[in-house]
């Protein structure tokens, strides 16, 4: 049987996937074949259709071999060996069953495995108050299976209604956009640059809320107060959509075991007193004014008094689980957009803990 992936309109949607992917048929004949496939395999996709995915893919382990050409189960294997007359790599598979007009199809995804690095320097694994390696060695095990659930959404965005297509879209948006964190993170403890732009600081904020509400099936209220006078913010918008994102899933973390959990977002103009960069510009000597405060507050139990002074610090966190990259993540592209933050305990008001950050205006960006 024909999968309705041949159809042009479809094919267009999963044809640029990064990695291979294939469309298998109840009997394991390939059906479909994306581009990556052309490439990886060095031949090209009109003749791959009809093929047993057998003759497409062989590996060492037998059992994988039997598996993709006959069962109907999922799979996820990593590290397997592929023969094959012009390619002998390692890859990670995964197999997926499905059904579509009445029929058993199944997709599969090929992430080719980099060859692993012979050495890796210490200075490369940890610096002072910076983390690379880790980030670095998983970067490329997570972006991969992130190509398959883009794809995914994709596909399932074709039959979704109107009220479906949104949380599609927010799907591919958030997959794009943890790619792009995670090439970040690869060079956390470099000086790449991100790319600033005047944004509506406001928009970037509701975007974080959204994606924090389809992440956890249940959020305390959010209490808003935005400045409306704020004018553009010089920020690169994935960077501060990352912060805004880690500080509001903290803050949901804390508020778990909270009776009457309440998360503030604040926004204000500065027109006195703004802080100023922590780092001067080079050219001129001149410190860049940093007049836009935005302010991420809970009434958790705040941060134990233990780790305070370092919990801007890779690999130091509170949560019995945690990795202690978030918040260290969080300064980082603080820093990147020439801002400031911090976070501070106010005992006296309903025990809130805030983090506070400060940005420059598009225009005083400019005029540092």
């Amino acid at each position: 049987m024909q999968s309705t992936f041949d159809q042009p309109d479809s094919t267009a949607i999963i044809s640029h996937i990064p990695i291979p992917l294939f469309i298998l048929d109840e009997a394991g004949i390939v059906t479909f074949a994306n581009e990556a496939c052309e490439a990886f395999l060095g031949k090209a996709r009109q003749k791959l259709l009809g093929l047993s995915i057998s003759d497409c893919l062989m590996f060492e382990e037998e059992r994988l071999n039997k598996i993709l050409v006959s069962s109907s189960s999922d799979l996820t294997a990593q590290n397997m060996k592929l023969t094959h007359p012009k390619i002998s790599s390692n890859v990670d598979i995964t197999l997926s069953s499905y059904a579509e007009d009445e029929a058993e199809l199944r997709l599969i995804t090929i992430s080719p495995r980099k060859p692993a690095r012979k050495h890796i320097n210490e200075n490369q694994l940890i610096g002072t108050h910076q983390a690379v390696g880790a980030p670095a060695i998983l970067g490329h095990e997570i972006k991969n299976p992130l190509a398959g659930i883009r794809g995914a959404a994709q596909l399932l965005a074709r039959n979704a209604d109107a009220a479906q297509i949104g949380m599609t879209e927010l799907i591919v948006a958030e997959v794009d956009r943890i790619a792009r964190l995670l090439d970040q993170m690869q060079h956390l403890g470099g000086g790449g640059e991100l790319n600033l732009e005047p944004q509506n600081v406001h928009i970037v904020l509701e975007r974080a809320i959204k994606s924090i509400r389809a992440a956890n099936p249940s959020v305390p209220p959010i209490s808003i107060n935005y400045d409306p006078s704020i004018p553009e913010v010089l920020i690169d918008s994935d960077g501060l959509l990352q912060v805004a994102i880690n500080l509001l899933q903290n803050a949901v973390d804390a508020l778990a075991d909270v009776t009457d959990p309440q998360i503030e977002i604040t926004t204000r103009y500065v027109m006195s007193g703004a802080l100023h960069a922590a780092e001067n510009d080079q050219k001129t000597g001149k410190t860049t004014k940093l007049p836009v405060e935005i302010k991420i507050c809970d009434n958790g139990p705040g941060v134990p008094e233990n780790i305070a002074d370092e919990i801007f610090s890779p690999f130091v966190s509170s949560k019995r689980d945690g990795q202690g990259i978030g918040l260290a993540i969080v300064r980082k592209l603080v820093r990147q957009m020439h801002g400031r933050i911090h976070f501070e305990r106010d005992d006296e008001k309903n025990l809130k803990t805030k983090f506070c950050f400060y940005l420059p205006t598009a225009e005083t960006g400019k005029n540092k």
